[in-house]
């Protein structure tokens, strides 16, 4: 999504601003509160099985046989912990924060995120190469899904609430209340807005009271006091910002590639995560500075600054196990592994620097702060996030101007050497699609607009409104002048509203109910910006104009139509060109939703073998509070799940009233 669309689908419409930051005031608590425990357990836990004041000294000091298998060992239980959760949460697997936001109307499942979260733990434990944060942040938001579910507020102010809960989860994790909000609004929301960012800024200001009342004002990074040797040193700061995009573009193929690797090897997910332990545990009897999310090595380095084979040795290893990890199913974050790749990188080119011209006095621990910085923006593609997380973790300023010059070169270049960012390639990777453009992305809105729509006039009194309403079956019914042009849409329960509060309604006409702001197309918009639409405006169809100066209204398209190529193109992986003449989703085929047959009860979506039983594809489960769940061979089926299906509408119908057939007899 990008930032216009995102902003009105944001944009809490619906509620009273004074309710909505009172209810972000309450995620800051709940959300804040259950990220700090994460955060006091991953912050523990590692002592239960590591001498030593850190990490990093715990594992130097640990006997070789320890160093190996520890992790391996982490992994595997790690990976066990996901696999018995399954049974706790009725075969969900959840998605991630993006994804809810996105596509699920800011519905994070709140078991699945504590499972997972149980699993990070282990991993951190067991000194896993993943950062703590991504866990952190996925339970707070999942906290602040699950008040909105109680809360019964829209999905529009839900999707906000998430936000809300993912900024508190940033802040209690390192301790940037701004940066957690710029966060927020650059990579999850993707736009600014300031009806958006009043709530981030209460739930991230609230979370780092906790955290302050917790931990302490400290800064993530204590570092000396640094500064530009001279303007010159620009220059400099732009090439490495240039060597950082390059970097984070390798950083973001190694991940693609280690999940495709992973994917190839069909290891169960337990196996697959001690395989990437055991990797990480055979380097540690080189190099233990390698382990876990690398924060306390970054400190280190700051401290006392290691020679440049040593930095570029961890930065090359880290390209390896930090990857390994996330593509073998462990649960964790990418974001303080990020800022060790960018301080390596950056103590090894500023190192560089000094040693071919000691004359110009080059500090390789600025050029280290510098990095980190140009690392987060390029795998991140959100450079003004880069530079203001950097500045509040280590609280200086002294190369602040080098760091935003050098950031936006890393983000641009990253941009032009990998389209997607860290947290994009994730969604990429789940939806199995290449990076090339599908029929979603080549089709347009003429390919699928219906000629049919449902019309009338602006002076129809509410009474024969409603009555038209009745006839349709329709939410929403467009309203015309005389000239055909689209003047709004009457939604039904606005119409229900006036009709109960008028004294007279045959006073009151269709004018008076309209919603003159309603999302419409035009002929030549494409699919995934009609997707937009369809999230900042709660309905099932769109309207469709000839053009948007004269507003004529030419036809509907319909979520429905544009789910049914996605679900095709999911199916049959055609090729991406725009076909010559107007295509349509075939009319024998359609999604639907049925209800379980009686005897897939009890049995996961593998055993069932679904597709070759119904010659249907299954795109989702509806299960009660549990919600919307992806189904994969592991899930569970259970009685009163609803199913999502996609085929032949004779197959629907078969499957159906084969259904209800079966749990008559019963």
């Amino acid at each position: 999504m990008r930032a216009g669309a995102i902003s009105a689908a944001l944009t809490p419409r619906g509620a009273e601003p004074a309710a909505l930051l009172v209810r972000a005031l309450a995620v800051g608590l709940l959300g804040g509160g259950a990220g700090l425990l994460l955060r006091w357990a991953a912050t523990e836990a590692p002592h239960l099985l590591w001498p030593g004041l850190d990490l990093v000294q715990g594992v130097a000091l640990a006997s070789p046989a320890a160093r190996l298998t520890i992790p391996a060992v982490g992994g595997l239980l790690a990976g066990l912990v996901l696999a018995l959760g399954l049974r706790w949460t009725g075969g969900a697997r959840g998605w991630d924060i993006l994804e809810a936001v996105v596509l699920r109307n800011g519905v994070l499942p709140l078991r699945s995120a504590l499972v997972r979260a149980a699993s990070s733990i282990v991993t951190q434990a067991s000194a896993g190469a993943v950062g703590r944060e991504g866990p952190i942040v996925l339970v707070a938001a999942a906290t602040a899904s699950s008040l909105g579910q109680h809360l019964g507020v829209p999905a529009r102010e839900r999707r906000v609430l998430v936000g809300c809960g993912v900024a508190a989860g940033l802040a209690c994790a390192y301790n940037t209340p701004i940066g957690a909000a710029l966060f927020t609004m650059e990579i999850i929301f993707g736009s600014f807005s300031l009806e958006a960012f009043a709530p981030l800024a209460v739930s991230s200001a609230v979370a780092t009271l906790l955290t302050w009342a917790a931990f302490g004002h400290d800064p993530v990074f204590h570092v000396p006091a640094l500064a530009l040797s001279g303007p010159w040193e620009i220059g400099l700061y732009a090439a490495l910002g240039v060597l950082g995009g390059v970097v984070a573009a390798a950083f973001l193929f190694a991940l693609r590639a280690s999940a495709s690797l992973y994917s190839r090897l069909r290891l169960p997910r337990p196996v697959a995560m001690a395989t990437a332990g055991l990797v990480l545990g055979l380097v540690t009897l080189r190099y233990p500075e390698i382990v876990g999310n690398g924060r306390e090595a970054i400190g280190a380095l700051f401290g006392r600054p290691w020679g440049a084979e040593h930095v570029l040795a961890l930065l090359a290893l880290r390209l390896v196990v930090t990857p390994l990890a996330v593509g073998s199913g462990t649960v964790g974050g990418v974001f303080t592994p990020t800022l060790f790749i960018g301080a390596m990188l950056g103590h090894a080119f500023g190192a560089g620097v000094r040693a071919l011209f000691p004359a110009l006095g080059a500090e390789p621990g600025a050029y280290a702060l510098a990095g980190m910085g140009f690392l987060l923006a390029g795998t991140t593609h959100a450079p003004l996030t880069a530079v203001v997380m950097v500045f509040e973790m280590t609280l200086d300023y002294g190369i602040v101007v080098p760091l935003l010059l050098g950031s936006a070169v890393a983000s641009l270049v990253a941009t032009r050497l990998s389209a997607n960012s860290v947290y994009t390639e994730a969604l990429q990777r789940k939806a199995g699609e290449p990076e090339g453009g599908g029929a979603i992305d080549v089709l347009r809105v003429a390919d699928l607009a219906r000629e049919e729509q449902v019309t009338v006039p602006p002076d129809l009194p509410l009474p024969r409104l409603l009555d038209a309403f009745v006839a349709s079956r329709r939410n929403h019914l467009y309203v015309v002048d005389a000239e055909g042009r689209f003047v709004g849409a009457a939604n039904l329960h606005d119409v229900n509203e006036a009709l109960r509060g008028a004294e007279n309604p045959g006073a009151v006409v269709a004018r008076d109910v309209v919603r003159p702001r309603f999302e419409a197309t035009v002929p030549e918009e494409a699919l995934p910006r009609v997707l937009e639409r369809f999230a900042a405006q709660e309905c099932e169809r769109l309207p469709v104009l000839a053009d948007a100066d004269s507003r004529r209204l030419v036809g509907t398209i319909s979520k429905r139509d544009i789910l049914s190529v996605y679900s095709l193109e999911l199916l049959q992986r055609g090729g991406g060109r725009r076909p010559a003449g107007s295509v349509e989703p075939a009319v024998h085929s359609l999604v639907d939703e049925v209800p379980l047959p009686p005897d897939l009860d009890g049995r996961t979506f593998g055993e069932s073998r679904f597709r070759e039983r119904f010659a249907l594809a299954l795109l989702l489960v509806r299960r009660g509070s549990a919600g919307l769940l992806l189904p994969d061979a592991a899930l569970r089926f259970a009685a009163g799940d609803r199913l999502v299906v996609f085929g032949p509408s004779d197959r629907v119908a078969a499957l159906r009233s084969g259904a209800a057939m079966a749990t008559a007899r019963k």
